[in-house]
């Protein structure tokens, strides 16, 4: 055999490999088009909701008491910055799933604009809460509709209150 014989072959030697690559491309094809059908027809394209606003909090929290009544421990969250929060739609759920609406804790309007902050010691406006007390959590979730939630933040509260304010946990 010559040289040449085995650099040039003659056509059609090669054809079974083309077949098999082929069948696998078209057959991978198929398969991603049943997907995107199937997920279109099941419904899942739009499932995603609302999504949540964008926006920025800080929190500070006072384990002395000072400056609130009767001397409670307590943890102010202020939004920072970013898009405008429909109070009634942001909560503030402790540990043990209680929560209240940032709109009902809150004194100002029910849109929630930077600089705003929410009072928690779980006391009066926002009694269902544990109080702000050492180990204790709590979680900003933002829910637009009773099916769609979002984490914003969470806080765990890790000093221990102090002064007068530690009788109240």
């Amino acid at each position: 055999m010559s040289d040449s014989r085995r650099w040039f072959r003659p056509a059609g030697q090669d054809r079974a490999v083309s077949n098999v690559v082929g069948v696998v491309l078209v057959v991978a094809i198929v398969v991603i088009l049943a997907a995107v059908v199937g997920n279109l027809v099941l419904g899942f394209g739009g499932s995603m909701g609302t999504p949540a606003p964008q926006f920025t909090v800080e929190t500070h929290y006072q384990a002395d008491g000072a400056g609130n009544d009767a001397g409670r421990p307590y943890l102010n969250v202020t939004h920072t910055g970013g898009d405008t929060v429909d109070g009634t739609n942001l909560f503030v759920v402790d540990s043990d799933g209680n929560d209240v609406a940032w709109a009902d804790v809150w004194t100002g309007s029910q849109d929630i604009e930077a600089t705003e902050y929410v009072h928690i010691d779980g006391h009066g406006s926002d009694s269902a809460l544990n109080a702000a007390c050492e180990g204790e959590t709590y979680q900003l979730i933002y829910r637009p509709d009773p099916e769609t939630s979002h984490i914003v933040q969470e806080i765990e509260i890790e000093r221990r209150a102090t002064g007068p304010a530690a009788a109240y946990c």
